[in-house]
């Protein structure tokens, strides 16, 4: 791992790897429930350390997931929105109970402000610097 990498791209890095971690456990929940669950945000793992290790294609492909991010996230957030009755919350894919939907509005607005922190600090020129040098050495 680069000692040179800042501290943003290594919380960029660090919380693609959570959310790897939090897609693999909810596969795991799911198996041991009888049901297949395919969460492509498994990658995030492959992503995070990808990033850690400066290689430009990781860092393409966590552009990709938050670019699907922002634009599915908006549209997840109208449903929920127009959605008659209490949501259902889930913990790792198993319903724990409900919330109405005013309780989303702000960590909705949160998460998805922390969405466009990560693809500003990898589209940032000083960034892509990093990963462009990398791959020439």
């Amino acid at each position: 791992m680069n000692q040179n990498i800042p501290i943003s791209l290594k919380i960029v890095a660090w919380l693609f790897i959570i959310q790897g971690v939090f897609a693999a456990i909810e596969i795991v929940v799911s198996l041991m429930n009888n049901h297949i669950n395919l969460n492509f945000g498994v990658l995030g793992i492959f992503i995070g350390i990808g990033l850690l290790n400066l290689r430009n294609g990781w860092r393409i492909c966590g552009l990709v997931f938050i670019w699907v991010a922002l634009i599915i996230a908006p549209i997840i957030f109208l449903l929920m929105m127009t959605h008659s009755g209490p949501l259902d919350f889930n913990v790792f894919g198993q319903k724990v109970g409900h919330v109405h939907q005013g309780v989303v509005i702000l960590p909705f607005l949160a998460l998805y402000a922390l969405i466009l922190w990560q693809r500003w600090v990898l589209s940032r020129p000083d960034i892509r610097a990093l990963f462009q040098r990398n791959s020439e050495g």
